[in-house]
């Protein structure tokens, strides 16, 4: 005979699941309370197959992003923070909950990314793959359309041009998939041995790379997740604004801002070995200083989807 799951079992374990715990775990303290195991588990299925379970989560990650954004207003940062290295634990009190950003001037140099890619060592490992590239970014009337137009050409062409020749018309950018390159595969590798406030990527997922020349420009912009930019090779200047400055969301081009970032702008230069936290809705404004490579990781231990939170 069926053992049904009682009203007050099953609003713990909706509000349990809604709440990041594991079906594992839900299942193993209602077999542990006398429920059958097969029953307890059917039960954890349903409910989470449910469309109005589905809802309540999306709510409740509603609910805790505008809680976030609710302490980011309370602690209003005044500067960026600089440390050597940090701790997981110390990394998701002060930062990521806090919504704070950090720069970590030791935790990515052990990578072999940061050791061994140059623009001369990945021509000439890859020189001959075809890939795409960003171009006509000068075109762009409005900051969204810089990322509209790309052409094919391959990494070693790209390379040679972006070491050599200063401009923002040609780039590469998350939107033209590096990494998913198959013949790039390799690359993946090279992002051993990981800041330990990271977890490991699931390729094609987590990563992305960002090269240009001296003079290339991401308009300010957010983003709807927290992002680790690590600085291969090269300098640039990043700008960011805080997501308590509300009125940086008026007039939204997409997820640009159409604003211009004034003396509210935290000011900081990231150089080879560096990695800049910068935390989830925080505007910002990259340009390179010299010929770049860039790594993008959102491979956080934590939830780190916030798609909603964009712009209508």
């Amino acid at each position: 005979m069926e053992t049904r799951l009682g009203l007050e079992w099953e609003l713990w374990a909706v509000a349990q699941l809604a709440g990041g715990a594991s079906a594992d775990a839900v299942v193993a303290t209602l077999v542990g309370d006398g429920l059958a195991g097969d029953d307890a588990r059917a039960k954890v299925d349903e409910l989470l197959a449910s469309p109005s379970f589905q809802q309540l989560r999306r709510d409740h990650v509603r609910g805790a992003m505008a809680e976030q954004l609710v302490r980011a207003r309370h602690d209003r940062v005044e500067r960026i923070d600089r440390l050597a290295t940090i701790g997981v634990d110390e990394f998701h009190e002060r930062y990521w909950q806090r919504s704070r950003p950090v720069l970590l001037t030791e935790a990515a140099r052990a990578m072999r990314a940061v050791r061994t890619w140059s623009f001369g060592t990945l021509a000439e490992r890859f020189g001959d793959v075809e890939i795409e590239i960003n171009v006509r970014r000068t075109e762009a009337a409005r900051s969204s359309d810089t990322e509209a137009h790309a052409r094919r050409g391959t990494f070693g062409e790209f390379l040679r041009g972006a070491a050599t020749t200063a401009g923002n018309d040609t780039y590469i950018v998350s939107r033209n998939g590096l990494l998913a390159h198959p013949e790039l595969r390799p690359l993946w590798d090279d992002l051993a041995p990981l800041p330990a406030i990271l977890a490991p990527p699931q390729p094609p997922r987590g990563a992305s790379l960002w090269i240009g020349p001296a003079g290339t420009r991401s308009p300010a912009h957010f983003d709807p997740h927290g992002v680790l930019l690590v600085q291969v090779q090269g300098e640039k200047r990043v700008r960011l604004v805080a997501p308590d400055h509300l009125d940086m969301f008026e007039g939204l081009d997409g997820y640009y801002a159409t604003r211009v970032l004034d003396d509210r702008a935290l000011d900081i230069t990231i150089g080879p070995g560096d990695a800049l936290f910068v935390p989830l809705a925080w505007f910002h404004e990259v340009t390179s200083l010299a010929p770049s490579i860039t790594l993008s990781l959102l491979c956080f231990p934590w939830s780190n989807d916030f798609h909603w939170f964009e712009p209508r």
